[in-house]
């Protein structure tokens, strides 16, 4: 009953939430952790803010955020999705990425174009940089 319950609050709390991203592929083993709980990943998948984005060997994941910004990962990878934030109508913008490790392609939609200082991509010898631009990092 308590287990019911706890997954019924879960569920109620995604519906009030807001999707910022839509998963457009995924093959091999790619997974999204919510909550504390790993969802494999398949296309159409809805994203949000916190999720953090898994794969494992012979994974990748391709994604468009709201905004029209497109990120792939590769195999083994872990990226968190600490926040973003996409309302054109009362200028709030605010992209912030977290790649562990792994591989990632990154090309910046209307944010990077609209307010390049709001997206943030860290990695952990530092952040990059964006500027309304493509670029492919590595993590090991």
């Amino acid at each position: 009953m308590r287990r019911s319950f706890l997954f019924f609050i879960l569920s109620l709390s995604l519906t009030f939430a807001s999707s910022i991203a839509i998963v457009k592929k995924a093959s091999g083993e790619a997974f999204v952790k919510r909550n504390s709980h790993i969802i494999s990943l398949k296309r159409g998948e809805q994203l949000y803010q916190g999720d953090v984005l898994i794969t494992k060997k012979d994974g990748n994941i391709g994604i468009i955020f709201d905004d029209g910004t497109l990120l792939s990962l590769g195999e083994n990878s872990i990226l968190d999705i600490n926040k973003y934030i996409f309302k054109p109508a009362s200028n709030n913008f605010d992209i912030d990425l977290n790649m562990k490790k792994g591989l990632a392609a990154f090309e910046s939609g209307k944010i990077g174009k609209l307010s390049p200082k709001s997206v943030k991509f860290k990695i952990p010898e530092g952040t990059i940089g964006i500027r309304g631009t493509k670029f492919l990092v590595e993590v090991k």
